[in-house]
């Protein structure tokens, strides 16, 4: 073998070989507990109303077309960082806002949850 062809077959191997040593270096593959994907919201922060989560993102889409649609404008689907999707109205200013929004929501058959908003 030619020393071009012995460099290209080490530019390949070695991250082949390599990479299961060094995702296997901090342990086991983890993942996130149910507090990293669902935090409880706070006085004083803004907070999320979640609709709903769901394992399929056309469902997901599907409803909060539908949430939208009785009056949440603002609420969409997105993916919740933990291999869901959560129909979401974000960052509502306050945990009584949100509180209020939330009685609204009843009055429409919907019953969102609070978690303390996604950017804080």
């Amino acid at each position: 073998m030619s020393a071009r062809l012995w460099a290209l077959v080490a530019v390949v191997a070695v991250p082949l070989a390599a990479y299961p040593l060094v995702s296997l270096a901090d342990g086991a593959p983890r993942f996130p507990t149910r507090s990293e994907c669902v935090r409880a919201p706070v006085e004083g922060e803004p907070a999320d109303l979640v609709f709903g989560r769901f394992d399929d993102p056309r469902a997901a889409i599907e409803f909060a077309e539908h949430v939208v649609g009785v009056g949440f404008v603002g609420t969409e689907a997105i993916g919740d960082g933990c291999g869901r999707w959560k129909v979401v109205l974000e960052d509502v200013p306050s945990v009584e806002i949100a509180q209020e929004v939330q009685a609204e929501a009843g009055t429409v058959d919907l019953a969102p949850t609070l978690e303390l908003a996604s950017g804080s």
